[in-house]
């Protein structure tokens, strides 16, 4: 029989239990504290199902934007911004949740979606320019606005949706302008330009006239019609060439008829201003990308009714081909004359189309002025900044101008020429400050451009997975906790039969 003053030793088991489940708690707090957030101070995103395979970024162009396509997405020509497909809806998610979860080896994973980033031609921005006085504007004060602009009751329909920054529908012979889009932008004319070309040379040279072509016409960029430096060209033909097949090199050959490039572009700006064109700058008159060169669709319905006038003109641009001289060549070469054809579409598409000219650069997208006789009545379309180089979109506009003319109110008008003097800018209010006891922070008083509809770049990933890292963070923290609090319990019972005993 053991002796009452000597107390019995308690089993090593206890304590070390005890030791090791506060080991257990320690290292899972430490470990959940450190995990928790990522180095960079964000969590590393939790990989739900497969996952999408990495899109190869293309190299793009300034004028394009990056874009997905989902898998089973099939890119088309674009015509009218409604025919864009739609990206695949993602299917509905159960709502019972599974009885049994499947396991590595008896479940299939799906193969991630193929998703595939491609160019596309972006629409350009407008330039920028101050604002005007609303009474000063050319055409009405409606004329200052963006976006689209109809005066319609409640029984005419809306214009059709088109991908074009800038239109005007005018009446050719009354001038009202019966709907348009931001009809004052600055934008690049593109080809368009060739218009005021032919509106400021014709009543200058005579068609019967014989051009001998320079090497400068010979070595011009973009379109040409295949001159020949040294060899004679008759204006008329040079003007066949400009408007017909948009070739560059005979809008140089007839500006040095003129009197040089110079003296070209100083008639082309004279003439512009004069009619009333004054957002028109030319720089280069064949309509390439050059500089500040700009116009806006108001400025080309202008320069179209008034190149209309010009018997000339009118049988120019509505010819389906011509012949074009030939010539000889540096090396002694002979090229026989070949025929020209007329690249305008909407001559061969559309009934009643009388004219006028397309055009396309890299920068300024498509452009174009168009107009159509139906029933008596001559309307002109004005169209910039398009993605489309389709004859569709202007079809579009012309028919809802035809079946609408005279059921809408005019929201401006083609002013004649030497009617309107430059906008008037605006007074400038003073900036607000950015600081003080009122201030909101930050503010300059500016409100940022508008964008002009160009495809989104491709999303960033969502933060599902970061919601998700952090619950369980704190999942593991709580039951770090649980087994923390359970090993002090432990103890504190071990210590009190040791007490007991």
């Amino acid at each position: 029989m053991t002796p009452p003053h000597r107390r019995r030793r308690r089993p090593w088991t206890v304590p070390a239990a005890g030791a090791t489940l506060s080991a257990v708690a320690l290292g899972l707090v430490v470990t959940t504290t450190y995990a928790a957030p990522f180095a960079g101070g964000s969590p590393l995103p939790r990989v739900v199902g497969p996952v999408a395979a990495p899109a190869v970024t293309p190299s793009c162009q300034p004028w394009q934007t990056r874009q997905a396509v989902p898998s089973g997405v099939t890119l088309t020509p674009r015509v009218f911004p409604t025919d864009e497909p739609a990206a695949p809806t993602a299917p509905a998610r159960p709502t019972s949740r599974p009885t049994a979860r499947p396991t590595a080896t008896t479940a299939t994973a799906p193969k991630p979606p193929k998703v595939r980033v491609v160019c596309r031609n972006a629409p350009p921005t407008p330039f920028a320019h101050p604002a005007w006085e609303p009474e000063s504007v050319v055409g009405g004060s409606r004329m200052a606005e963006t976006g689209v602009l109809v005066d319609r009751p409640a029984s005419v329909p809306a214009p059709p949706e088109v991908y074009d920054v800038s239109y005007v529908v005018a009446d050719l012979e009354t001038g009202e302008i019966l709907a348009a889009k931001s009809p004052h932008a600055w934008l690049r004319p593109a080809s368009t330009l060739k218009t005021l070309t032919a509106l400021t040379l014709m009543p200058r040279l005579d068609p019967r006239r014989v051009v001998v072509a320079g090497q400068d016409a010979q070595d011009a960029a973009g379109s040409r019609v295949g001159i020949l430096a040294g060899n004679r060209y008759p204006v008329s033909s040079l003007f066949d060439a400009m408007l017909m097949f948009s070739a560059n090199d005979a809008v140089y050959a007839l500006a040095d008829a003129a009197g040089g490039y110079d003296a070209t572009v100083a008639l082309m700006n004279a003439k512009a201003e004069q009619i009333g064109a004054h957002d028109t700058l030319t720089v280069d008159p064949s309509g390439l990308d050059d500089g500040a060169q700009r116009s806006s669709a108001y400025d080309l319905a202008l320069i179209g009714r008034d190149a209309m006038r010009l018997p000339a003109f009118r049988a120019a641009i509505t010819k389906r081909d011509a012949v074009f001289p030939g010539g000889k060549d540096k090396q002694g070469k002979v090229w026989p004359a070949f025929h020209v054809y007329n690249i305008n579409e909407l001559l061969r598409h559309y009934p009643g189309a009388i004219g006028i000219k397309p055009g396309r650069t890299d920068r300024a997208q498509h452009t174009f002025v168009g107009a159509a006789t139906r029933g008596g009545r001559t309307l002109v379309v004005t169209q910039m900044g398009s993605i489309t180089g389709s004859w569709k979109p202007t079809a579009a506009l012309l028919d809802w101008g035809f079946a609408n003319a005279d059921r809408v109110a005019p929201v401006g008008r083609l002013v004649e020429p030497g009617e309107a003097a430059a906008p008037v800018p605006a007074p400038e209010l003073p900036a607000l400050p950015t600081g003080g006891a009122t201030g909101t922070g930050g503010g300059t008083g500016t409100a940022p451009p508008s964008g002009t509809g160009t495809p989104a770049p491709v999303a960033a990933p969502t933060t599902e997975a970061t919601a998700y890292d952090r619950t369980l963070s704190l999942v593991v923290l709580a039951g770090a906790g649980v087994v923390v609090t359970a090993a002090v319990a432990l103890l504190a019972l071990a210590r009190r039969r040791r007490r007991a005993a």
